[in-house]
């Protein structure tokens, strides 16, 4: 009679002693972990961080990143991918070139920042740190990529469809994502929208145009800038502001482009009527601010010239 009680006795204090369960490992370099996922059909989660120079960086990475309550669900699902990038931006040799590229393709701007991709590199959601349990980040990004399947059936749908009904399927499947990164992969999906609702019935279309003339704008800006040519800088902004009437935060952050131009023209008057625009249309939003402190830094530097015997 005694014998179950033993066995149970047995087998609870075994399922105590048991280790507990490992979170997948962290891959440290882009082509191992897009390799693995080659094999196992998974998605990329990717980690731009610098966890030895940035606090936050390294609080995400002890209390989140590293523990199994999140490795173990979103490995699952993903394989993880760690980019290291040290102060300074010195980046080591081994790896420089791909660890920029990857910075620069996904537009990163501060870490840490999380990027989640198809295995093709297609990015699907942003996130960064939040405050939370493991077990909850996990679940957080979990949602992300079960949204990310609902997009991709509505993209899968559209295949079927046409005119409205087939814009609105595409709307559905292009992911919202910061700056111009919808653009830049999911070119045929919006082409595809365009085309389906030319005269901007749902209100995507002309969003969409919009933000491939960012893309087109960023990228000629960048071959003026490599041959010097600030004149066309200038000219190509102007047009840029004007051909698509732009408003807001938008104008101000092309106005800052031209304003840096002309700062490298040593046009100081044009650069101040530049910032006092930016200033004039929100002097709190970010651009805004940052164009009122290139302001105070120039009336200080005018001061200190006239202060010089």
């Amino acid at each position: 009679m005694r014998f179950p009680l033993l066995l149970s006795l047995v087998l609870t204090f075994a399922a105590l002693s048991a280790p507990a369960q490992e979170g997948a490992k962290w891959h440290d370099t882009y082509a191992s972990g897009v390799t693995a996922a080659e094999k196992s059909g998974t998605l990329l989660l990717l980690v731009f961080t610098g966890t030895d120079w940035i606090d936050i960086c390294k609080i995400f990475d002890d209390e989140i990143l590293s523990q199994p309550e999140f490795t173990g669900p979103a490995g699952e699902k993903f394989e993880l991918i760690k980019l290291e990038y040290p102060e300074g931006n010195r980046l080591p040799k081994e790896g420089a070139s791909q660890l920029a590229l990857l910075r620069d393709a996904y537009r990163v701007r501060g870490f840490p920042t999380v990027v989640m991709t198809s295995v093709k590199g297609a990015p699907f959601a942003i996130n960064g740190y939040v405050p939370m349990t493991p077990a909850e980040y996990a679940e957080l990004t979990l949602s992300m990529e079960a949204f990310y399947r609902e997009r991709l059936a509505h993209l899968e749908r559209a295949k079927g469809l046409e005119g409205i009904e087939k814009a609105k399927a595409l709307s559905k499947g292009i992911p919202e994502l910061p700056g111009t990164l919808a653009a830049r992969y999911y070119t045929k999906e919006i082409d595809a929208l365009i085309e389906a609702d030319p005269e901007d019935t749902l209100g995507f279309t002309k969003y969409y145009q919009r933000l491939f003339a960012d893309v087109e704008y960023s990228s000629l800006m960048q071959v003026f800038a490599k041959d010097v040519q600030w004149g066309k800088m200038v000219t190509l902004t102007d047009n840029y502001i004007q051909d698509w009437d732009l408003e807001g935060e938008v104008k101000q952050k092309a106005l800052l482009n031209k304003a840096g131009v002309q700062k490298n023209q040593a046009n100081v008057k044009g650069m101040i009527e530049t910032l006092l625009e930016i200033v004039d249309i929100d002097p709190e939003s970010g651009y805004g601010r940052e164009a009122q402190e290139q302001l105070d830094q120039l009336r200080v530097s005018n001061l200190e010239q006239q202060l010089v015997p």
